[in-house]
This record gives structure tokens, C-alpha cells and sequence, in this order.
């Protein structure tokens, strides 16, 4: 429900749409101006495009993922110090048609980076995938699909263990959190996307985990005049940005996570 609020009032093309709305209120009230008076109806309609032409530039989504990134800090990873367990949340999923439902590309690299850091430090640390029936429990959680679909493709020494409950990322926290103290875990690594590693660090801390950051996606450096080229990828880049900034924020207004946990102080 809040992700639906913050789309379509938050997000550049929300934006947009209540801009024009506001405009054409105004410029309704106003249709008395005299003929010299045109040229700031004619400034009027630029407000509600401004917003979207700047956000779909992909320097300004750049700029602000790299806001988030700057921020992440913590344990360093370090691949000669074996780590207890692998923590992985999952980036949702979605319904294909005739091949049912499929995790999406976000899922499938954090899954992968979580594979490939067992497989080069230790085969048998334990993997954890965290996402629950987000779609309905009429269809398999996000953590289920993303263990099999994986495991078409490889075997396993240890299995994949799987947490199905949480909805989101402070909920993969809280459920997470005691397992991993029965595991006794004091080296936990948790993969995410670079942008969201922020919130799920501060949540996890929150929760009295100080886990590793092993982000799984690197933010997408175009050079040139393509930063200044409005594109739909730009749009795309300063969205998911924009939805992190306001998860952070209800994040701290709601008591989920501390500053402190935030900045890692």
C-alpha cells in the first residue's frame, strides 16, 4: 500500500501527472489574462515537465544512487576469514505467462553473488534466502522461487535454507534475526543490491546484527553526452533511487532503524 502512495505521488511520473493537474486548475481560474500576460501561462505548463526531463536524465539517477552507496559501511569483507552464513533478500518477482512465475533479474543476481561467494570461500557455509508470499500465498514465496530456480542448475552440499514469512526488509530482519542467533552466527554476510544495502544494513543493525555488506549490483556509469540524454533508463535509475531515499525515511520515522544504524555510529 505505501509503495502504491509513494509511486504515485513521489516517483517522477506521479510527479508529473499532479503538476499537470495543479496547472490546469490554475490556468482554469485564469483564463481572463490578457494577451501580454501569455508568456507566463506558456512558463506555467513547463512546471509539470520540468521534474520528469530532469529525473530521466541518467546523470541525475547516477547521482542520486551514489548518494546511497557512499553511505554503505561496516565489516569488510574479507574472503580469507570464513563467514558463518550467507544472508541473501530477495528483489521480487514476477508472473511469466505459460512459465509460470519467475524471479527477477535483481533476485537472480543477489542469488548468484550468494552462490559464487560460497563456492570461492567455502561450499558448505549455509546460504539463507529471505522473501516470503509477496504475491499471495496462492503462488510460491519470493525465497522458494528463487532456491529452485537455482537449483535446476546446480547440486548442493549444504542446502539452501529458506525464510518465507517476511514481506519486505525490516520483516526479513526480524525474522532473521533469531535464527541467526541460534546459529550462534557472529560472521554474517548479507547480499542485497548496492542501493538498498543502506536500509538493510540499518534494519539488520537494528536488530543487533552488525552484518557484512556484499552488494550484488554495481550502479551503471554512462559517459558522455548520454548522462545528459533524457531516456527511459534514466527515469528507471532515479526511481529505484527515489524509492530507497523514501524507505530510508519511513524506515526512521517508524522506529525501524536508529540513524546510528543508518550511518554506522
Amino acid at each position: 500500500m505505501m509503495k502504491t502512495l509513494v509511486s504515485l505521488f513521489l516517483l517522477p511520473l506521479g510527479m508529473t501527472f499532479w503538476l499537470s493537474v495543479f496547472v490546469a486548475w490554475f490556468l482554469a481560474g485564469k483564463m481572463r489574462w490578457k494577451a501580454y500576460e501569455n508568456v507566463h501561462i506558456f512558463a506555467f505548463l513547463i512546471v509539470p515537465v520540468l521534474p520528469l526531463w530532469v529525473f530521466s536524465l541518467p546523470v541525475t539517477g547516477q547521482f542520486l544512487m551514489g548518494g546511497l552507496v557512499s553511505v554503505i559501511d561496516g565489516k569488510k569483507m574479507d574472503f580469507s576469514d570464513r563467514p558463518d552464513v550467507i544472508v541473501v533478500l530477495t528483489g521480487g518477482m514476477y508472473d511469466a505467462g505459460p512459465y509460470g512465475w519467475m524471479p527477477r533479474v535483481e533476485t537472480i543476481q543477489r542469488v548468484a553473488a550468494a552462490y559464487e561467494l560460497q563456492r570461492l570461500i567455502d561450499i558448505r557455509i549455509p546460504v539463507i534466502i529471505s522473501g516470503g508470499f509477496t504475491e499471495g500465498v496462492k503462488v510460491p514465496s519470493e525465497a522458494r522461487l528463487a532456491a529452485d530456480y537455482f537449483a535446476k542448475m546446480r547440486s548442493e552440499v549444504v542446502p539452501t535454507e529458506l525464510e518465507e514469512i517476511s514481506m519486505d526488509t525490516a520483516e526479513s530482519a526480524e525474522q532473521l534475526a533469531p535464527i541467526l542467533r541460534r546459529r550462534s552466527a557472529e560472521r554474517v554476510v548479507l547480499i542485497s543490491s548496492d542501493i538498498h544495502m543502506p536500509r538493510a544494513l540499518g534494519v539488520f543493525r537494528a536488530r543487533g546484527i552488525d552484518a557484512i555488506p556484499f552488494p550484488a549490483f554495481s550502479i551503471p556509469h554512462d559517459k558522455g553526452l548520454n548522462l545528459w540524454l533524457p531516456s527511459a533508463r534514466g527515469l528507471m535509475l532515479s526511481s529505484s533511487a527515489l524509492m530507497e531515499y523514501y524507505g530510508i525515511l519511513g524506515y526512521l520515522l517508524t522506529g525501524k532503524m536508529s540513524w546510528a544504524d543508518l550511518t554506522y555510529r
